[in-house]
């Protein structure tokens, strides 16, 4: 059958299935519906969002019977995996991943329906008004003994789920098992069916067999070596090489020994448990993968002897794609609920893609995790950068299933528990309770020194693409990722997720690695309002490492790179990166960004205290913001505006009290901006007043109405000097947060502001001036002094060798206590981490559409020239002649 005839043959077979009632025992009509040959983007194409929706709300018996054939067939694949089966399992695959999203849509988390719940977990028969008024019921039973007749009874879609481990299942052996579980087992099977997903391959191909027999094979070697040695002149070949493995063995115990003497280091660093100490039970949940050569790639979890084919693996990527999709569509629960009634325990869907029992869980977790973490950009183009990469997909959407089954259910337990055979398990009680998550216990306790840098560099790798993607004298000639967004917030999970981590990276790595893309992202983000999240999540990365000293220490390494981008030429560290980055997003950003002001400030009062070095570009950057920020326009702009000066205040002491030997730059740039200094150390009501109304004054007539209305939200509404762009006119439907940091005059003019005694108090009780008032005091007669011996005429070269040679021992106020600021875990950003999740995986998944906007909740979609209320209610099925998108 060519392809126009299959698909003319596919469209006309379901527009069958919208305009009448198929009975179930229909075999001649639901064979032929499998077997027809057709792609995914065919079956998007056909299966309309409106027509999709017509079969579960007005045609549900043909809807449950498609529901039930498609699982079975994948139940009966996954039992026997027979080769001239795989195409018609693909069909059915593609289906399910159509249709599940607007099943999910009246699931646990949307708006609920009988039917629904009825023919997904089983609770009853799903009763439904067919066309002609009669009632027709789905039976339950027919569900089941098609189910039955397929996969012959075995119980292997259940709690004896091979790779899922030994935990016993919550639901009743006798009870048949819900549509929902079987759909998602099935899929979590076929990810490693062999010559589909994976190479064949036999229980305990691969596995390491211990040291004992490998020990004992090498002393019959080794004593039949030395016995033949005796026997023939000049020793033998059996006796060398037994040697040698034996020398091998003791090395490579040895390295072991070292690798876990360093990791209980590292554990009684952050508080945990060493190895010998850990707790000992006769059975529970194996942590480790069983069999180990069904991963795709080596990398974390899996021994260095296990034999896995990484480049044969990829011929499979085609296939892993689909399934990937269909469990990533089986997942979508979080999208149809409204974000402040989100419940990350309340999918059962996803409570049973990551429970204990879920088949092949921890093969799934290692295969993603390693695909992700191995995957290199710059290797592999054949067909140079322009070329489809099936790979990059399988790569993106692992990053994506990976960061949506972390992020429901509780953390994971990251203390160690052990069997009799040493091998890490989680016992069967802490497997029982609600919200267990198999792949977050699995992430948390990662606890190689190997496997966390393998993890670091990898996500580093990938995030690195993306600059250097834009930085070849070819223009495109390396490809560039498409998931770096979905990197971010997976380094975030780990980072959230594994206590060792942090730990590692801050102790073992090099941060800067991190530092160098996340600030190339924040400057290249920093006026697309689309991408405002992206800064968000950038932020808040920087801002949990910022919480550690090590981090601030780390960017006093020397910055070398060059970005693809606008940024200032200058030499320094990467923390002078981070300054200059944050400078030109308050002065060169979108508005949406005024929240974010605090955290830039907060980030950078963090790592001060280790800033040996400071630019001179870096140090003309901050002076500058000091100015911008000690405007009157900003100053007065709300009755906490200036708690942004107190963070910059804070940050020029910790330089000064802790690193003024190498700051030169940053202590003239200060000396040179005096005036602005001395004048706010000395500001007075009086001045204060006057100064509010200058810059206030026209706006208070009419207190936020008139045409003359005018905001003030961020720096670039200002020159240089400070003062007000007077052409510039915000748009005052303009929808942002108005906080009590927000710089925003409609918020002032309402609250009617102005400087009073009580906020002088205030203000000068918390603006920290007396170390910058004493090296004032100090350094400016020194210069003035010098530029006079040569008449005002002197190279600034030489002011900064004087600024050297000058010492401020006994000078300066007592050294502060060095205050860091750690970032708290709460539900709200955990919250946040979600809808931005969803919403990136939504908007990366446009040329498949598997989820439709129309009933998504989580966040609000908005499509240019599209409105859903316009949808033509005739046109069910898309036609041949129309264009899919």
């Amino acid at each position: 059958m060519g392809a126009s005839a299959s698909r003319e043959k596919f469209r006309e077979s379901f527009t069958e299935l919208i305009d009448s009632d198929i009975s179930p025992d229909d075999a001649e009509f639901w064979d032929e519906l499998w077997k027809i040959p057709s792609s995914a983007e065919e079956v998007f194409e056909l299966i309309s969002p409106r027509s999709a929706r017509f079969l579960r709300d007005e045609r549900f018996d043909n809807l449950a019977t498609l529901f039930t054939q498609a699982t079975a067939q994948l139940c009966q694949i996954v039992e026997t995996p027979y080769s001239i089966y795989f195409d018609q399992a693909l069909n059915c695959v593609r289906v399910l991943t159509r249709v599940l999203p607007f099943l999910l849509e009246k699931g646990d988390l949307g708006t609920g329906d009988e039917n629904v719940e009825s023919l997904c977990w089983g609770t009853g028969e799903p009763i439904v008004d067919s066309i002609d008024g009669d009632r027709t019921a789905v039976s339950a039973a027919y569900r089941d003994s098609i189910v039955g007749k397929l996969i012959g009874g075995d119980d292997k879609y259940g709690a004896g789920g091979s790779g899922g481990g030994s935990g016993g299942s919550a639901l009743d052996d006798d009870a048949p098992e819900p549509l929902a579980l079987l759909a998602i087992h099935a899929a979590m099977h076929m990810l490693f069916l062999p010559q589909f997903t994976c190479d064949f391959y036999e229980e305990g191909e691969g596995e390491d067999d211990g040291d004992d027999n490998s020990n004992s094979a090498s002393d019959d070697s080794h004593s039949s070596g030395e016995s033949r040695s005796r026997s023939r002149k000049g020793g033998s070949k059996e006796g060398f090489l037994a040697r040698v493995e034996r020398r091998a063995r003791e090395e490579e115990q040895a390295e072991k020994e070292a690798e876990e003497k360093e990791d209980n280091i590292m554990k009684k660093e952050v508080g945990l448990k060493s190895n010998s100490k850990a707790r000992y039970v006769a059975s529970g949940i194996l942590l480790q993968p069983k069999p180990a050569c069904i991963v795709w790639n080596k990398g974390c979890g899996v021994k260095s002897k296990t034999s896995i084919q990484d480049s044969n693996g990829r011929k499979f990527d085609k296939n892993r794609v689909e399934v990937l999709r269909l469990l990533l569509s089986a997942c979508c629960d979080p999208l149809y609920t409204m974000a402040e009634d989100y419940n990350p325990l309340a999918s059962r869907w996803l409570s049973v893609a990551t429970a204990a029992d879920a088949p092949n869980a921890i093969c799934l977790f290692y295969s993603l995790l390693n695909t992700i973490v191995t995957y290199d950009p710059k290797s592999g183009l054949t067909g140079g950068a322009f070329a489809p990469d099936a790979h990059a997909k399988v790569v993106g959407l692992s990053a994506q299933l990976l960061c949506v089954l972390l992020d429901c259910g509780l953390p994971g337990n990251p203390e160690m528990c052990k069997n009799d055979d040493e091998e890490a398990i989680v016992d069967f009680e802490e497997a029982a309770k609600t919200g267990f998550n198999i792949f977050r216990t699995t992430l948390s306790r990662i606890t190689s020194s190997k496997e966390l840098t393998l993890i670091y560099d990898g996500l580093t790798r990938l995030l690195h693409n993306v600059h250097e993607s834009g930085n070849t004298l070819l223009p495109g000639s390396t490809k560039g990722i498409q998931c770096y967004q979905e990197i971010l917030v997976l380094f975030w999970k780990i980072l959230d997720e594994n206590p060792l981590f942090m730990n590692h990276v801050m102790t073992k790595c090099d941060v800067s690695k991190i530092v160098t893309p996340v600030c190339y992202i924040l400057y290249q983000s920093r006026k697309d309002p689309t991408r405002i999240g992206l800064v968000h999540i950038c932020t808040f990365l920087l801002l949990k490492l910022s919480g550690e000293r090590s981090f601030g220490v780390g960017l006093n390494k020397p910055y070398d790179t060059k970005l693809p981008c606008d940024m200032p030429l200058f030499t320094g560290g990467h923390a002078d990166l981070i300054s200059i980055t944050f400078h030109k997003l308050v002065v060169n950003g979108s508005i949406q960004l005024v929240p974010l002001y605090s955290c830039f400030l907060t980030i950078l009062c963090n790592i001060s205290p280790y800033w040996r070095k400071m630019s001179l570009v870096g140090a003309v950057k901050m002076v500058n913001l000091f100015e911008l920020l000690a405007s009157p326009k900003f100053l007065f702009s709300n009755y906490r505006a200036y708690h942004h000066l107190a963070q910059l205040l804070e940050i020029f002491n910790n330089i000064i009290q802790y690193q003024y030997h190498d700051n030169q730059h940053l202590v003239y740039a200060i000396i040179r901006r005096k005036d602005t200094f001395g004048k706010l150390a000395t500001l007075s009501l009086s001045r204060a007043k006057n100064l509010y109304l200058k810059a206030y004054g026209d706006h208070l007539i009419a207190i936020g109405k008139g045409p003359g209305h005018k905001k003030i939200v961020s720096m670039k509404h200002v020159d240089e000097a400070g003062q007000s762009m007077s052409d510039m006119h915000l748009n005052d439907n303009h929808d942002h947060d108005h906080d009590d940091d927000s710089l925003d005059e409609e918020t002032l003019l309402e609250k009617n502001f102005e400087p009073t005694d009580a906020w002088l108090a205030e203000f000068k009780d918390k603006m920290p001036f007396e170390t910058i008032t004493r090296l004032l005091q100090h350094l400016v007669p020194v210069i003035d002094d010098v530029i006079a011996r040569v008449d005002g005429v002197i190279d600034e070269k030489v002011i900064l060798d004087v600024l050297k040679d000058v010492t401020m021992v006994g000078l300066l106020p007592v050294p502060h206590p060095i205050v860091i600021r750690k970032y708290q875990p709460n539900q709200f950003t955990a919250l946040w981490f979600t809808a931005y999740l969803w919403g990136v995986i939504y908007v990366n998944h446009q040329s498949l559409p598997i989820f439709d906007g129309k009933a998504i909740k989580l966040f609000r979609v908005s499509v240019d020239g599209l409105d859903y209320d316009d949808e033509d209610d005739d046109d069910l099925v898309q036609s041949d002649d129309e264009d899919y998108d």
